[in-house]
């Protein structure tokens, strides 16, 4: 027992005595000790430190004999390393933090647990603790997953884990519990009339931002970033190549990475010309409506909406959604429509294809099953002739 009762100078007290050995390269053994004295209404605390202490013990030989780390000394040093920019490309400071916050509030039971020691056990079971009692979404999980095989991929490079060769979430599968596609939120085009007819018949701060989403398909960021100095009314293009970054409350690149060139059309000229009227002066093309910058412009969308008897759930990204569904139906080329949006991946981009129904449009028009009506004449004659 590594608890007991001894004597010290004539007083009795609780010993705590814990020993581990460390067996190092070349034969040689580490002592590692701890000694504690508690006094006799400690007992409890006595033997609790026991097991504490028992813990770090096993850990510092571990260290000492060449084992990998705990976790969440892994977690800690990729930190580290990864804001000094030494794990390739240099993460986004927001990027990161999200990365390890994401980790140290789901992932807690395993902070002290050596990482050759996590198994796919252990990951299936942070994985549905996550969801059961975080109630973390599909999206959430799969972020988690991502978060703890990059701080393990990095630890096994740096040979920082041993014993392992992928983290313990690795090839996991995460189900949604309804695996129903769901159809994206769209507004018809009777809806987006209705939605710009009556912002622009009570002259609402909005409207001129929803029209120019609409018209142009330009993300939340690209509108707010848009400049006059973009703006080419000659050649009735825009160029598109800044975004604003709302967390980080400043102006980045496009999220494609590159610039692009939207034309303009009838309608959206006669928008610039009237917004040209009203900002004056100002840097920026579209006003900075109240809540926009603080995140609110889905909210102002939906709250309108609602008053009008349109109470799907959208947000400020349909209207993204809408500019490209509805050109498509149009009879717009999907390869131009998806340069002109600046979509990367056309996995992506083929989900308003599939909105717009082009893809299968006029395939069964030729499928004529139902009877003419000359041949319903016919029928008719044939059996009053039997009948006769």
């Amino acid at each position: 027992m590594s608890v007991k009762q001894v004597e010290v100078n004539g007083k009795q007290y609780w010993r705590m005595y814990v020993c581990e050995r460390a067996k190092l390269p070349g034969g040689k053994v580490k002592k590692l000790q701890k000694n504690l004295l508690f006094e006799l209404n400690e007992k409890d605390v006595a033997l609790r430190e026991e097991k504490s202490w028992k813990r770090k013990l096993l850990k510092q030989a571990s260290k000492a004999e060449g084992h990998d780390l705990e976790f969440g000394e892994v977690v800690h040093r990729f930190k580290v390393f990864a804001e000094a920019g030494y794990i390739g490309r240099k993460m986004e400071k927001q990027t990161l933090n999200d990365h390890i916050n994401r980790i140290n509030r789901l992932c807690a039971p395993w902070m002290d647990v050596i990482c050759s020691q996590l198994t796919r056990g252990d990951g299936r079971e942070i994985l549905r603790v996550a969801k059961e009692k975080h109630n973390a979404s599909i999206t959430l999980q799969r972020k988690l997953k991502t978060s703890i095989n990059m701080v393990f991929t990095w630890g096994i490079e740096e040979k920082l884990i041993k014993g392992v060769h992928q983290s313990p979430v690795f090839g996991l599968q995460i189900e949604d519990d309804d695996e129903t596609e769901k159809v994206p939120p769209i507004l018809t085009l009777a809806q987006v009339k209705i939605l710009l007819a009556e912002a622009k018949g009570v002259n609402h701060p909005w409207y001129p931002i929803w029209a120019f989403a609409l018209l142009t398909g330009m993300r939340s960021g690209e509108l707010f970033a848009l400049k006059w100095s973009s703006i080419d009314l000659d050649n009735r293009l825009i160029r598109v190549y800044e975004s604003y970054a709302w967390r980080k409350k400043k102006t980045k690149s496009t999220k494609a990475g590159y610039w692009r060139n939207v034309p303009i059309s009838d309608q959206l000229f006669k928008l610039i010309v009237e917004l040209k009227g009203l900002t004056g002066d100002c840097e920026y093309v579209l006003p900075r409506a109240n809540g926009w910058e603080d995140g609110y412009a889905a909210k102002h969308l939906r709250e309108f909406l609602k008053r009008h008897g349109i109470d799907d759930y959208v947000v400020f990204h349909t209207l993204r959604a809408c500019f490209a569904t509805h050109l498509l139906a149009s009879g717009a080329e999907p390869a131009k429509v998806m340069k002109i949006g600046g979509w990367k991946d056309f996995k992506t981009f083929e989900i308003y294809i599939r909105l717009a129904g082009v893809d299968v449009l006029g395939v069964t028009d030729k499928l004529k099953v139902l009877p003419t009506e000359a041949a319903i004449l016919n029928h008719v004659r044939d059996l009053y002739a039997i009948s006769s």
